[in-house]
């Protein structure tokens, strides 16, 4: 090999095309190395070594480009050597035909072509000297291989290759009327996230579950210390099956790096609107949220052996929506006009239901918001004639199908206004020293907050104040606020 000067390259400037077939017979005469013909020849062929010791020193932007048939059957592929210290190296390949050789650079290498991501994988080395995989021209006989991945609610995938990054969406929301299952959303029933796997081991391997969260550092699975993939000591391959009772806390390490994010809680939108259940008209209030963790999984000796093994991908969206359902009317029904002491309450009964899956503090204010010809002469709003009696139930198991019943609590009065809330529920509240308002609140540990709301009309009230017959009405506002942090969803 000679170098070249810059001077000497401009002093004898070589002929253009030179070495490029001229004509259609030359052409067609050259040596056909296309991936068609015989590898042999078309390896044993090159001999191409490119430097750019004198002639190449740019900025960090400076590459040499090789177009290797992209876009066109007339081009040539190359195979050779580029030794090029001071400059990147853009290696491009079409479907066809790719780059074979060896690249030698102190800058950047990029890969722009139709390579595979995990023979890519298997080929690369590392900067202390390792290779954590194999290339393709090593046997892969031996080689352990994740079959399939089974998951909660009957879903089941089988890994293709790395490139592949599956995304599942999970609910922990019971409110089926607001979020209904579908093709893409699961239910999750409980907060446990199985995975279980069903893995090819190789005659006489011995090998290790490997895990990684969101891209971070790879991990054995080894629970209490103990590997709980037995080797295989037989002749024959062998299919095994490996679960993780709850992915999202089984890995978790006493380091706390790269573990299931927990924390982040992603902002995908509000949600209000109203709905029918068994005839009684409700509204709800809330966020969509959810968390994000991507898994990783391959099976392996060690992780920085040799090995050609697909890696398992999968993104666990579990969407968590926290969510204020609350009556949409309340109902006293009809009063007929001096029969108090027959009828003498009438009573409009409501529930308030809090679903909180991923432990947030959260504020609820109630605030009566009637204005207009609705506050004049209302009997609902005269002092005394309304009582607010609210009922808390305690959750005895960690769903919210097994309720107990607390004692009746009395709040007061409706004849409040929009500055002076009927009702506040906040995690943070402090104590007020009202026992029967404190013994109300809710806790950032409930993932579920249930109350029952009684408004309790006097209505010998209607007797003293009714000016005319006819409807009379109350508007009340519902808000809900978090003072936790979310971040915007924006997938």
């Amino acid at each position: 090999m000679r170098a070249y000067t810059p001077a000497q390259v401009k002093a004898n400037a070589p002929v253009d095309n030179k070495y490029y077939p001229q004509t259609t017979a030359q052409y067609n005469a050259r040596l056909d190395l296309t991936p068609a013909d015989n590898t042999k020849v078309r390896y044993n062929s090159a001999a191409h070594v490119m430097n750019n010791f004198n002639t190449i020193n740019g900025g960090d932007d400076a590459a040499i480009t090789l177009n290797s048939n992209r876009g066109s059957e007339e081009n040539y592929s190359f195979i050779g050597t580029i030794l090029a210290p001071h400059t990147n190296i853009i290696i491009q390949g079409g479907s066809q035909y790719s780059f074979a050789g060896n690249v030698i650079t102190n800058r950047s290498i990029y890969l722009d072509g139709n390579v595979a991501v995990d023979k890519a994988f298997g080929a690369n080395f590392n900067a202390d000297g390792k290779f954590p995989g194999t290339s393709d021209l090593e046997s892969t006989t031996k080689v352990p291989r994740i079959l399939s991945v089974t998951l909660p609610n009957g879903v089941n995938f089988s890994p293709k290759n790395v490139t592949t990054n599956y995304v599942f969406q999970f609910s922990l929301n019971n409110n089926v009327e607001i979020d209904p299952e579908s093709e893409t959303m699961h239910r999750l029933d409980g907060r446990a996230f199985k995975n279980t796997f069903l893995i090819d081991q190789p005659a006489g391997t011995s090998n290790v579950l490997w895990s990684r969260m969101n891209d971070g550092k790879w991990k054995k699975y080894e629970p209490d210390g103990k590997n709980p993939l037995q080797p295989n000591k037989t002749s024959e391959a062998q299919t095994v099956e490996l679960s993780i009772a709850d992915v999202t806390e089984d890995l978790k390490t006493k380091d706390n790096v790269d573990n299931y994010d927990d924390q982040t809680i992603y902002n995908a939108g509000k949600i209000d609107g109203n709905y029918v259940v068994n005839g009684v008209e409700k509204a709800f209030i809330g966020w969509h949220l959810l968390h994000k963790n991507k898994f990783s999984f391959i099976v392996a000796s060690e992780i920085k052996a040799k090995y050609d093994n697909t890696i398992t991908n999968y993104t666990l969206n579990v969407h968590g929506d926290l969510l204020v359902n609350y009556p949409k009317v309340f109902d006293f029904g009809t009063y007929t006009l001096g029969t108090s002491e027959q009828e003498p309450v009438s009573i409009a009964k409501g529930q308030i239901n809090v679903e909180n899956p991923f432990y947030m503090d959260w504020k609820l204010v109630v605030k009566n918001s009637t204005s207009g010809a609705d506050l004049v002469d209302n009997p609902l709003l005269q002092e005394d004639a309304t009582d607010f009696n609210v009922q808390l139930y305690s959750l005895k198991t960690g769903t919210d199908d097994d309720w107990e019943a607390g004692q009746i609590l009395n709040l007061g009065g409706l004849l409040k206004g929009p500055e002076t809330p009927l009702l506040t529920l906040d995690t943070q509240k402090q104590l007020s020293g009202d026992e029967q308002l404190d013994a109300i609140q809710p806790a950032k540990s409930m993932p579920f907050y249930k109350s029952d709301v009684n408004l309790k009309f006097h209505n010998g009230k209607v007797d003293q104040c009714a000016k005319r017959p006819g409807k009379y009405k109350l508007e009340a506002t519902w808000e809900l606020s978090t003072a936790d942090k979310v971040v915007d969803n924006t997938d």
